[in-house]
C-alpha cells in the first residue's frame, strides 16, 4: 500500500489479486482524483480501542504482504507461469505467516509461504501439504467477495488486508487505495466491507470518507514536527485507515469531525481526542 514499489513487487500485486504495494516515500504533491460514490447510510460505529485495534492490524498485514512480495518476486521469476492467484496474511500481532495460494490446473492450493517478523521477511518455503483448510479457503473466498462488491474505486492497485468479525461470524474485509505519486496520502477511498461466514455473501459495505482525499506529505518546518491535517465526515471520530496511514508514513495525523468542531489526533497507533477550547 501507500506509494511506489520497484516494478517486480508492483507487477506481482496486480497480477495476484489487481492491488499493489508501496513504500512510502517523500516527493512530489499530492493529486486530486476523482470520488467514489458517497455513503449512503452511516458506518458500523466502534469504539477507539477497536478502531485503534483495527488499523494496527491492517498495518501489520499490509508491511508482511510487501515485504513477502519482495521475496517472492526475487525467487519467483514468472509469477503467471507459477498460476499464483492471491495471498493469505495469517497475522498473531507478532509475527505473519503470508501464504501464496496458486492454481496450476488441480484447483486453489499453497505455492509458497513467507514468514514476516520484526527483522522482516524470511525465506520463501514450499510446504510439504499444500492443501488449503477450510478456513482458508473460505477466508480468501471472502476477500474476493469483498473486491467484487467494491462500489468505486479512486484509482488502479487497490490492496486489501481482512480480519475475523469481532463482533460474529465471517470477515471483515478492508480495500485501500493506493496513493499515485510520491508524497501524496490516501486519506480517502478506502472500503469496508462485511463477508459472511459462507465466504460469499456480503452483509454491508461501509466506505470509510466521503471522497478520494489525497494530501500532501508535510514536512518538518521553523523547529515545528510534521503534522498532517484532514477532514472527516462519515462519522464522529477518525476511523481504521487513519490509524494505518499515520503509522505506516510514521507521522501524526489531525483529523477535524463534526463539521470542525472535534478534532483529533492519531499517532503511533493510539487516537486522542484535542480540545478545541485551547488557543
Amino acid at each position: 500500500m501507500a506509494l511506489f514499489r520497484p516494478a517486480l513487487a508492483v507487477s506481482l500485486a496486480i497480477l495476484l489479486s489487481g492491488v499493489a504495494h508501496a513504500q512510502p516515500s517523500a516527493g512530489t504533491a499530492a493529486a486530486t482524483s476523482k470520488a467514489p460514490a458517497k455513503p449512503v447510510a452511516p458506518i458500523q460505529a466502534y469504539d477507539l480501542p477497536q478502531i485503534e485495534a483495527f488499523g494496527n492490524a491492517i498495518y501489520r498485514q499490509d508491511i508482511a504482504a510487501w515485504l513477502a512480495s519482495d521475496a517472492l518476486t526475487a525467487k519467483v521469476k514468472d509469477l503467471q507461469g507459477a498460476g499464483l492467484k492471491g495471498w493469505l496474511v495469517q497475522d498473531d500481532g507478532k509475527t505473519a505467516k503470508v501464504r501464496f495460494l496458486r492454481d496450476k490446473g488441480n484447483g486453489l492450493e499453497v505455492g509458497y509461504d513467507v514468514v514476516v517478523d520484526g527483522k522482516g521477511a524470511g525465506p520463501v518455503t514450499e510446504p510439504a501439504d499444500r492443501k488449503l483448510t477450510d478456513d482458508e479457503r473460505l477466508a480468501f473466498s471472502a476477500r474476493q467477495a469483498a473486491a467484487a462488491a467494491q462500489p468505486a474505486a479512486c484509482r488502479a492497485g487497490y490492496n486489501a488486508a481482512m480480519v475475523k468479525n469481532p463482533d460474529g461470524d465471517g470477515w471483515i474485509v478492508w480495500l485501500l487505495a493506493p496513493a499515485p505519486a510520491a508524497g501524496a496520502i490516501p486519506v480517502g477511498g478506502h472500503y469496508r466491507i462485511f463477508v459472511a461466514a459462507d465466504g460469499k455473501t456480503v452483509r454491508r459495505v461501509d466506505a470509510l470518507s466521503a471522497s478520494c482525499l489525497l494530501i500532501e506529505k508535510p514536512k518538518a518546518a521553523d523547529g515545528r514536527p510534521a503534522v498532517a491535517f484532514a477532514s472527516h465526515i462519515v462519522s464522529p471520530t477518525p476511523v481504521e485507515t487513519h490509524v494505518f496511514l499515520s503509522t505506516l508514513y510514521k507521522l501524526p495525523l489531525a483529523v477535524g469531525a463534526n463539521g470542525g468542531k472535534d478534532a483529533w489526533l492519531v499517532d503511533k497507533g493510539k487516537i486522542g481526542k484535542l480540545d478545541m477550547s485551547k488557543k
